[in-house]
């Protein structure tokens, strides 16, 4: 990592490049650059960079990393390792953040110095279809708001989490693999606080249709094997044989997180059907990840 100098970077990863993000980046920049920070976006797709006129109507000037052809999880790497802040906060290119999002997070860290990681709390932006219902309760569950704030065992992901520039520095990844964010990070915030913060809100909106969502979640369970093979363990061996029945208790599971967050019984249960499907496909896709690795799967998700 290059030197810090700024007190907060916000981090984009984006397959799918620009105008698409330009809802998100509306809400980012603006903020950001008021805190005294930057933004940077990594991005994956052949497109071309908004123009400076562009960026001037979005808030003021953006680093963008034009990196054709890599996955989120490559992005990522790029992204931590050009950042310069003292705080790296990240989310998604289909996330839409609060007003206040960079102003919370500055806080945040700053009442919770012993803190390597805080996560947000995440909403649901795509809740109209009962497939776009179960893939944001499989992903997102745990980190629906009313979060209990303060000290935690486990805190929201790329969508919606921020660290110190310590942790950061800590960090393997290399250039063919990325940074896979699950294998890396544990390692990295070791003696670490997690903490949990409510008031740190994003609204995910993802909404790929039946199939689009199907593959999406196939790609998922085959980079997280494909990744993890490398170095099988105990639980590997154990998710593999209990494949047949493993996705019934992970639905059951994420459901029941969901209704504990406050989800409608009519939406968990609508939804379960759609959500053990989904399941199914995410292990059919980890089965496949640890015969063969993770294939294409990665520069597919996003």
């Amino acid at each position: 990592m290059i030197e810090a100098s700024v007190p907060l970077t916000v981090l984009m990863p984006t397959i799918r490049g620009w105008p698409t993000m330009r809802p998100t980046l509306n809400l980012v920049v603006g903020q950001t650059l008021l805190a005294g920070g930057e933004v940077i976006v990594a991005d994956a797709s052949s497109g071309q960079p908004p123009t400076a006129e562009e960026m001037q109507a979005l808030g003021g000037r953006i680093t963008w990393l034009s990196l054709p052809g890599r996955s989120v999880f490559q992005l990522r790497l790029a992204g931590y390792r050009a950042a310069r802040g003292e705080i790296l906060a990240a989310t998604e290119d289909h996330c839409e953040v609060a007003p206040d999002w960079v102003e919370r997070i500055i806080a945040a860290h700053a009442r919770n110095p012993a803190a390597g990681a805080i996560g947000g709390a995440v909403t649901n932006g795509t809740d109209k279809r009962l497939v776009d219902l179960a893939a944001f309760f499989l992903t997102q569950a745990p980190y629906m708001p009313p979060l209990s704030n303060g000290v935690a065992t486990r805190i929201s992901g790329p969508a919606n989490v921020s660290y110190k520039r310590r942790v950061l520095e800590r960090l393997g990844g290399d250039a063919e693999h990325g940074l896979i964010d699950w294998l890396e990070l544990p390692a990295a915030l070791e003696g670490e606080q997690l903490v949990a913060d409510d008031s740190i809100r994003v609204r995910h909106f993802q909404s790929q249709g039946f199939w689009g969502t199907s593959l999406a979640e196939f790609d998922n369970g085959e980079t997280i094997a494909g990744y993890r093979r490398r170095k099988m363990g105990r639980g590997d061996w154990l998710r593999i044989v209990g494949s047949p029945v493993l996705p019934l208790y992970r639905s059951a599971r994420a459901l029941r997180t969901a209704a504990d967050r406050g989800a409608s019984r009519r939406s968990v249960v609508a939804s379960a059907p759609a959500h053990a499907w989904l399941q199914y496909c995410a292990i059919a896709g980890e089965l496949l990840g640890y015969l063969r690795g993770p294939g294409g799967s990665p520069r597919r998700l996003f």
